[in-house]
């Protein structure tokens, strides 16, 4: 019994049955006005009368090309924003998922389809490497596609935190990836593709791999040459170097793949934590 089982788990991973996956993508692509949490999202968009980095006074300082720091970390392979508070950094990250509501930015059927199949391609890895009751944070999840992609792939713990949830958000709580709540040792998979956002690359790293449990992942994609963004606050001089970055804090790499201008790195194993870490300050 249990060896077909397993070789039905290994056929539907293989060919990516998921059935509930499948369905709720048609759902979304082809639904005029969009489905279920997303038309609500489209339906508070106020669009032709929002102008982009309008919504906070922070958007003055910090927009594409401005409100970054000249300096680079002491290895030269990162440049992040000058934000004078740690204040201001929220404040600046939070805003996006605002003026992408109030713009009608990225929640039509054709965006949301495509989110959840690119989410997927990510993700058809994981079964391989973790049980179905897995616990898995998807860090800076924003409306939280992937967490939904996820659990229709029959992950059943698994839920988003982000500093800005949105309104009655079904799969994202608040949380500060900076400053996670979860306890040591206490998550299987932690699933980010807002790396770039970060405040400070080392303790954004070290705070993933203290909540990670010894032989845990951590799965980062990014944009390859992110450059000039509007809410970006850090950049690196190379993918290498962010790749070397990684691997300062964790073991190994257990899957890595590269889909047109994007990439994405499953890593394994959080090394033993530091007694002691130094972190960029803002001020």
């Amino acid at each position: 019994m249990d060896r077909n089982k397993n070789l039905i788990h290994r056929i539907i991973r293989k060919f990516g049955l998921y059935p509930s996956f499948w369905w709720k993508t048609m759902l979304y692509r082809w639904t005029p006005g969009g489905w279920g949490y997303y038309r609500k999202l489209n339906g508070r968009a106020k669009k032709g009368s929002c102008e982009l980095g309008k919504l906070h006074s922070v958007r003055e300082k910090h927009s594409g090309d401005s409100g970054w720091s000249e300096k680079t970390d002491p290895s030269g392979n990162f440049t992040y924003r000058d934000y004078a508070t740690y204040q201001e950094y929220l404040d600046h990250q939070k805003v996006k998922f605002d003026e992408m509501i109030e713009a009608g930015l990225g929640f039509d059927p054709k965006s949301v389809g495509d989110m959840r199949t690119r989410f997927f391609r990510r993700f058809r890895c994981l079964p391989y490497h973790l049980s179905s009751d897995a616990a898995i944070v998807c860090a800076g999840a924003r409306q939280g596609t992937e967490v939904e992609v996820l659990q229709d792939m029959g992950f059943s713990n698994v839920y988003g935190t982000d500093l800005n949830p949105g309104p009655d958000n079904p799969w994202v709580r608040k949380g500060d990836f900076m400053k996670m709540e979860e306890a040591t040792d206490s998550v299987d998979l932690v699933f980010c593709n807002a790396i770039d956002h970060v405040l400070d690359i080392d303790m954004f790293l070290a705070e993933q791999a203290r909540v990670i449990r010894p032989g845990g992942y951590a799965m980062f994609e990014f944009m390859e040459n992110t450059k000039g963004g509007a809410f970006e606050a850090v950049e690196w001089a190379s993918d290498g170097a962010l790749l070397r970055k990684l691997l300062e804090y964790f073991e190994d790499v257990a899957h890595a793949e590269k889909e047109a201008h994007w990439r994405w790195f499953l890593v394994k194993g959080p090394l033993p934590r530091k007694e002691e870490n130094q972190y960029r300050e803002a001020s």
